[in-house]
């Protein structure tokens, strides 16, 4: 196995075989290969992934069947998540999300996030279809040259955990598997609702609550040697506030006056289209990166971001770090955010 995933692989993935069969029966050929069952792939997502990540069984489908729980909390995008998530058999996983603003700021998002500001019921269904295999031949030539080693060992049914002491035949073992690419998809649907204040006509308060909704598709390969190549559309039909300005008004009706800035119009619909191209890799077992090129067709402007991932959750993985971003639109603009709470995973979630 080449590329940097394999010193996490030769660290976690144990019991890889805890119930390979082949290993144990009669010999296979030498070339003979055998697709890892369910349970030995979630093994080697385990060790591959989820070892210093989030919890694989929601950010993959590679997992046995269940419900499982997340709540998490992100400085950067200043929003609270709460995550449901359901896994289908080996390759299919659905997912909810409800999504709450942890803050609120009048300026306009550097992503151009239409429902930023709004509380989402975020409804998503993942794809990822994973098939690694193992010779079969070389694995059972590494188990009887361990009983040689070992002639009083019980364990006619070899697992990493029995290499522990002896790196050479680990190294073989991880060598007779071939990891293969995986591929992913995802289709995500979002509704969100806003609390919108402005004044009427003759300068009194109206409140207004608008429903926004989004549509997202993605897809890509999870290549181990190099990490996850991926692209995605998006589009939103949102509610954006009116203008607002400052008018001089007599105070409680008296013939004090006071300055106040009121919102003059009411909430606009307004829609955006976002394409994104996307990059997802590991650096070494204590940093990530997840480089994203958009482009927003309609205001014409180019976003680029840099997300690099350099604090470590004991239980969350990888889930803090720096990020630096750049648009094109009025002129450039770039910003530079701290963030806590977004936790990585080499596939979108």
């Amino acid at each position: 196995m080449q590329g940097p995933w394999r010193i996490p692989a030769a660290i976690v993935v144990c019991g890889l075989l805890a119930h390979a069969a082949p290993i144990a029966g009669s010999d296979p050929p030498d070339s003979w290969e055998q697709a890892l069952d369910a349970e030995n792939k979630r093994a080697a997502y385990s060790g591959l992934i989820g070892g210093r990540m989030a919890d694989p069984s929601l950010t993959s489908p590679i997992g046995p069947p269940g419900l499982a729980i997340q709540f998490t909390t992100d400085t950067k995008d200043r929003r609270a998540r709460a995550k449901i998530g359901l896994r289908l058999g080996n390759d299919l996983f659905f997912d909810v999300k409800f999504i709450v603003p942890a803050g609120d700021s009048e300026a306009e998002p550097i992503d151009l996030d239409g429902l930023r500001r709004s509380a989402v019921l975020d409804l998503g269904i993942h794809y990822l279809a994973w098939n690694p295999r193992l010779d079969a031949g070389r694995a059972k030539a590494i188990r009887d040259e361990y009983l040689a080693r070992h002639p009083d060992s019980k364990k006619y049914i070899l697992s990493l955990n029995a290499l522990k002491g002896e790196p050479d035949l680990r190294r073989r073992f991880l060598q007779a598997i071939t990891w293969s690419t995986a591929v992913f998809a995802a289709l995500r649907a979002k509704i969100g609702r806003q609390d919108f204040t402005y004044a009427d006509s003759s300068f009194e308060s109206v409140s207004a609550q608008k429903t926004s909704a989004a549509l997202e598709a993605a897809a890509g390969i999870l290549v181990p040697a190099w990490g996850y190549f991926g692209a995605s559309f998006e589009a939103q039909r949102f509610y954006e506030a009116g203008s607002s300005a400052e008018l001089i008004l007599p105070y409680r009706g008296g013939p004090a006056e006071q300055i106040k800035t009121l919102v003059l119009e009411p909430p606009g619909r307004r829609s955006r289209t976002r394409l994104r191209v996307e990059y997802r890799r590991t650096i070494g077992p204590f940093a990530a990166v997840n480089p994203r090129l958009s482009y927003f067709p309609k205001e014409r402007a180019a976003l680029v971001e840099l997300p690099l991932y350099a604090f470590r959750n004991p239980e969350a993985g990888l889930n803090g770090g720096v990020n630096l971003s750049w648009i094109s639109r009025n002129g450039g603009r770039v910003g530079l955010a701290l963030f806590i709470g977004s936790t990585f995973s080499l596939t979108p979630d």
